[in-house]
Formats: structure tokens, C-alpha cells, sequence
């Protein structure tokens, strides 16, 4: 069964992922731009977050956004009061450029960035497209263009989902009836153990034995008399 309720946000970036929280800017610590994480890149290289579009590059190119074939608006910033200068970047896309998730966008020297007393660490922003959406943030080390750093979520479709998956006999539990109780291969099923516990019991009790030696003579003596009338009836 495919998951087409969920839409993923890769990594534009390699590095740790972080809650936003962790930015040192209150404009996206405190969520004002949008909801999101942040990365702290291990290397400089810019990839897009998805496939769609490129909408906007900020005039000294710290900035990037991106509206995804979804509908989904994200907006990638790199550093913290991050005003580039020309030997720090390299942009390799232009505004309304079809891009691929995973395909390069930009690189940044990192080390020239930190001697200008930038802060690297790159706010990933959901921007737009969220209607009756949910993000579910990934945590720990992603890798640009293949980890994703967040998942994008239809709730009504994902309860849709859940809901015909747990309609499948033997997918996440009992098959139901209409009332919502267990159907009767269920019961059945739950009931089969304790069945073959009363005859291990019976067993088990040797004062049944002979009880049961009885009941196999008295088979026995019927069969063959079934036996003898049917060899009577066949020779007349």
C-alpha cells in the first residue's frame, strides 16, 4: 500500500539536524517565518530539498525558495545574520529553474563564512502548502539529497489510510465485524488453544483411560457390524 499522503523534505544540506529552537535568531526560534529544523552543515554544498521550482534567491545568496510539485513552499537559509559576500558562494540554479530533490543548488566556504563571524547553521522552513498538513521533524545526522529532515503529512489521508489498512485480514490485528467484534475465525482462532488444552488434560488424567478403551471397542464393534450388513446387502 503507498504512502501518498506523505510528502518528504530532504536534506539540503549534510550535517546534524536540530530542532529550530537551537537557531541563535529569535526569527526562527520563536517560529515566526514558519515551522521547520535547522542543520549544521559538516560541508558546504547546497542541494534542493525537493523537486519543483526555485522561486526566490536572496540578492547576496544566502537565501533559497522552493515551491515542490506538491504545493509545499520551503525556504532555505544559509547561516545566521548571513550577509555573503561574493568569495563565500557559488550559485548554480537561477529563479524559476526546474530542480530535482538532491540536485545541486549552491556551494559555500565555510571556513571563509565562520572568519566573518557567520553562523552556519541552515534553518530548513515550511512556508506554505501546510493546509490540513502536520510536519514531523526528523532528529540526528542526515545526508544532503537522501536523508529526510522532515515529513509532511496529510492527517485525513494518513487516518484513511490506517483505517483500510487495519481492514485487512492479518494486517496490524483481528479482522472485525460490522458490530467491531472479533469475526468468528477470530473466535475461532482464540478459542482452538484452549480446545486442544481440555483434551491434553483428558489425556493427561489416566483414570479416563479406560473410559477410552471402552469407547474404541464400542466403534470397533459398531463398524463391523455396518460392515457385515453392507457385505450382505451387496451379495443379494
Amino acid at each position: 500500500m503507498g504512502e501518498d499522503y506523505k510528502i518528504s523534505i530532504f536534506a539540503p544540506m549534510t550535517g546534524q539536524v536540530v530542532d529550530l529552537g537551537e537557531v541563535p535568531d529569535p526569527i526562527y526560534a520563536d517560529r515566526m517565518m514558519g515551522d521547520g529544523v535547522a542543520i549544521i552543515p559538516e560541508d558546504g554544498t547546497m542541494f534542493s530539498p525537493v523537486s519543483g521550482y526555485i522561486n526566490v534567491i536572496a540578492e547576496d545568496k544566502h537565501a533559497f525558495g522552493f515551491t515542490s510539485d506538491d504545493g509545499v513552499e520551503v525556504l532555505v537559509h544559509f547561516g545566521v545574520d548571513s550577509k555573503l559576500d561574493p568569495d563565500i558562494y557559488a550559485v548554480h540554479k537561477g529563479v524559476n529553474n526546474r530542480v530535482q530533490a538532491g540536485d545541486m543548488i549552491a556551494e559555500f566556504d565555510l571556513e571563509k563564512a565562520r572568519a566573518k563571524g557567520i553562523n552556519p547553521i541552515t534553518p530548513v522552513i515550511i512556508c506554505g502548502g501546510l493546509e490540513g498538513k502536520v510536519i514531523r521533524p526528523a532528529t540526528g545526522y542526515a545526508k544532503a539529497g537522501a536523508g529526510a529532515v522532515m515529513t509532511i503529512v496529510d492527517v485525513e489521508k494518513e487516518k484513511a489510510a490506517e483505517a483500510a489498512w487495519g481492514n485487512i485480514p492479518g494486517a496490524g490485528g483481528e479482522a472485525m465485524d460490522e458490530s467491531g467484534e472479533a469475526a468468528d475465525g477470530a473466535e475461532q482462532e482464540k478459542a482452538a488453544p484452549r480446545r486442544d488444552s481440555e483434551a491434553m488434560e483428558f489425556l493427561r488424567d489416566k483414570t479416563n483411560w479406560p473410559r477410552l478403551a471402552a469407547g474404541f471397542v464400542g466403534l470397533t464393534a459398531a463398524l463391523v457390524v455396518i460392515f457385515v450388513g453392507l457385505a450382505m446387502l451387496i451379495g443379494h
